[in-house]
């Protein structure tokens, strides 16, 4: 087991940012044994070691969660939506004894209260919409929006693949809800 726990550490070294270190694990939950589009366990080879091996990754998956820095409600709430799944189907895995279930509850417990807790306090990204024969630049959009126009730097990595050019934005938005 050990050095499966080193095998992990070193994926986890490798993805400092804790929300692509959880992307990561959850496509590995995808080569073990889960169908996400069913959210469903699927049969293995191995169903013992399909099963250590996701509990393991939702252990790490705990772990990543606990150190993303959310930026808005909405990030917190769409982790939350793809972890559930994946939690209540190991729960639900036959394989489990008891120890393991109530192990796994309390991480999931925990997990999603923290979840819930960090991302409640957070504004929510919403759409603003952009006439599109409109031209408007960016700093003006940001004023409007924030009462500030120095928010147009969060703007546009918000919406960078939106955003042809800073001074002719005509495209629907993301922003953060601050009202």
């Amino acid at each position: 087991m050990q050095s499966i726990i080193d095998i992990m550490d070193s994926i986890a070294d490798l993805y400092p940012d804790p929300v692509q270190r959880l992307s990561v694990f959850i496509g590995m939950m995808e080569r073990v044994g889960y169908d996400p589009t069913s959210r469903t366990l699927v049969p293995t080879m191995n169903e013992t070691t399909a099963t250590s091996l996701r509990i393991v990754i939702l252990s790490y998956i705990g772990a990543a969660v606990s150190q993303i820095e959310f930026d808005s409600s909405s990030q917190a709430e769409n982790i939350l939506t793809g972890l559930k799944p994946l939690f209540e189907a190991q729960m639900g895995d036959s394989n489990l004894d008891s120890q393991a279930f109530n192990r796994l509850k309390r991480l999931y417990t925990k997990t999603i209260a923290d979840i819930s807790t960090r991302g409640s306090v957070l504004p929510q990204v919403v759409e603003f919409y952009v006439d599109p024969t409109d031209m408007i630049p960016l700093p003006v959009l940001a004023q409007y929006i924030y009462q500030d126009g120095s928010m147009a730097d969060d703007i546009l990595l918000r919406n960078n693949s939106k955003i042809i050019h800073p001074l002719f934005v005509n495209t629907t938005l993301e922003v953060i809800n601050n009202g």
